[in-house]
């Protein structure tokens, strides 16, 4: 098989949504003329290209993938495949809606699940599993600047919140919660502003847990949630009250 035409991408500069990401890919294929069976560089070189994350990237082939694109395949011998010599616009446009629309039904699973989850962990954190909280705000605090870091140790808190609620069950929920907030996160939260009220509402969150105030909780949890909920909406151009008020829950 001949060499596939040479392929560059442009950096997504603007944003760091999936959505972004998908016009860039489909505008590099076309312009290096790629053919059905050409083959495109790999993740880690395409997420270095455009400037994101892998999780922001799969989230961008899966799309891509959903609308007959391209075939992402795995193994040795996988990779990321032009599928048609024809960019399937009205396809990649529906593909795009059904990811928004599965995205606003994590982030609405998130307030439920989460919500009970630290309720749980108020109810049943030890001494040292509060400890253990402190020390991933500490971390999330030494890091802040640094966006890998600061999303690590973010993680590293609410699964140590999972953790300690002892219950096998809620943990592997909530590692579903988990992978399906990752390339959410990654692609509409970010900024040194952000990150320095994640830390904030880390710490409000810890303190009203240690004096068991469920109202304090619920205050903070809400600020919590509707951080990432309100960075969503501003990206793909929804008010927040729309997409996650009291009416659109009833609604959904």
């Amino acid at each position: 098989m001949p060499p596939a035409p040479s392929f560059e991408v442009e950096p997504v500069r603007a944003t760091r949504t999936f959505e972004a990401a998908i016009e860039h890919l489909t505008e590099a294929i076309e312009r290096a003329g790629l053919r059905t069976g050409d083959r495109l560089p790999n993740e880690g070189a395409l997420a270095e290209q455009l400037g994101i994350s892998k999780p922001t990237l799969r989230q961008a082939l899966r799309v891509l993938e959903l609308s007959g694109l391209v075939e992402v395949r795995r193994g040795k011998s996988g990779g990321i495949f032009v599928v048609t010599d024809l960019v399937p616009s009205v396809a990649i446009f529906t593909a795009v809606k059904l990811e928004e629309e599965a995205a606003v039904d994590v982030l609405r699973a998130r307030r439920v699940l989460e919500r009970a989850v630290v309720h749980e962990a108020m109810r049943m954190a030890t001494p040292a599993d509060l400890v253990e909280l402190e020390r991933t705000i500490e971390l999330l605090e030494r890091h802040l600047g640094e966006r890998p870091s600061v999303m690590r140790a973010d993680a590293m808190f609410h699964r140590a919140l999972v953790r300690s609620c002892r219950n096998e069950t809620i943990q592997t929920a909530m590692r579903g919660v988990a992978r399906g907030l990752s390339p959410i996160r990654d692609a509409y939260s970010g900024g040194v502003a952000y990150d320095g009220r994640t830390l904030e509402v880390h710490r409000r969150q810890i303190d009203a847990m240690r004096r068991h105030d469920g109202d304090a909780l619920e205050q903070v949890l809400d600020e919590h949630f509707r951080m990432l909920e309100t960075q969503f909406a501003k990206g793909i151009g929804r008010r927040w009250s729309d997409l996650f008020g009291p009416r659109a829950r009833r609604a959904g």
